[in-house]
């Protein structure tokens, strides 16, 4: 609501992957080599890009439409490996570093929506 969305109107697809999918993906929609701590994908002709490589069963209900109501603002993807390292880095929990990598993800959807 801060930034005047109405969090019940929306829907945000987040998933916690690894490295070798987190670099996979950085590879294939980003084109550069190796992993990265977090990517966001706002919606590409009104269907998520990535759940189907990801979330077979977040797909599924998206196809079936039960969406509860809500409009899917994009993908956030995070690499678990680099929350780790990040958070070790920046002598700061790890629960505390996903939701700085959540919140990043956020703003990149908002400002590209």
């Amino acid at each position: 609501k801060k930034v005047g969305v109405n969090p019940e109107e929306y829907t945000v697809s987040i998933a916690i992957i690894g490295d070798r999918k987190m670099a996979e993906i950085h590879e294939m929609y980003m084109k550069r080599p190796g992993t990265t701590p977090v990517l966001s994908f706002p919606l590409m002709s009104g269907k998520p890009r990535l759940a189907s490589r990801i979330d077979k069963k977040y797909l599924a209900n998206y196809r079936a439409g039960k969406t509860d109501g809500t409009t899917l603002l994009g993908e956030v993807i995070i690499s678990y490996p680099q929350t780790l390292i990040f958070a070790s880095d920046e002598n700061k929990l790890v629960d505390v570093k996903l939701a700085e990598f959540i919140e990043h993800g956020l703003a990149k959807l908002l400002t590209a929506a």
